[in-house]
């Protein structure tokens, strides 16, 4: 009479190996994929890092020099016609003229959709600019008002906005 051979079950050696290369090269293909959609993905940074840390101070002297002007400012962006204004009013609130306000737009996560933009003066310290086929959701508008002739021309004021346009 044959005897039956016992029928081996459970996890043995072989198992826990494929489980251990399976479990790594998972983890492995997992972390590939993220590491190249940030890659991909990412806009940069200041070009010129190290250069802009080092005029840090000169930032904080022209920051105190606006404070000490006293200027206020006012925006608003009109979703259906796409103008985006702004009014500068010193601190008697007289309206500011003769400005050339220029800038840049952009989404505040990415440089893909980054323009300059720059404002026409509309009078009564008021500036403009038509934004044609603007993109819902979040833009950040940096603004930079100057003064003087094309020659000598120095910014006197800057500005940073967060625009919404609704869906």
């Amino acid at each position: 009479m044959k005897q039956a051979l016992p029928v081996r079950s459970g996890i043995n050696g072989w198992h826990v190996l494929f489980g251990m290369i399976a479990f790594f090269v998972t983890v492995t293909a997992v972390d590939s994929v993220m590491i190249y959609d940030a890659i991909s993905t990412f806009g940069g940074d200041t070009p010129d890092a190290y250069r802009t840390g080092l005029r840090y101070n000169q930032r904080i002297a022209d920051e105190r020099r606006q404070d000490e002007l006293g200027w206020t400012e006012a925006t608003k962006f009109d979703s259906a016609t796409g103008v985006f204004s702004v009014t500068l009013k010193d601190r008697e609130g007289r309206s500011i003229d003769d400005l050339q306000i220029s800038g840049s737009i952009g989404r505040p996560a990415t440089d893909v959709a980054d323009r300059n933009l720059v404002l026409a003066a509309a009078g009564e310290g008021g500036y403009r600019v038509t934004l044609p086929n603007l993109a819902e959701g979040n833009w950040d508008i940096s603004l930079f008002a100057s003064q003087g002739d094309a020659a000598h021309r120095s910014v006197v004021y800057r500005s940073k906005v967060r625009l919404w346009k609704q869906p």
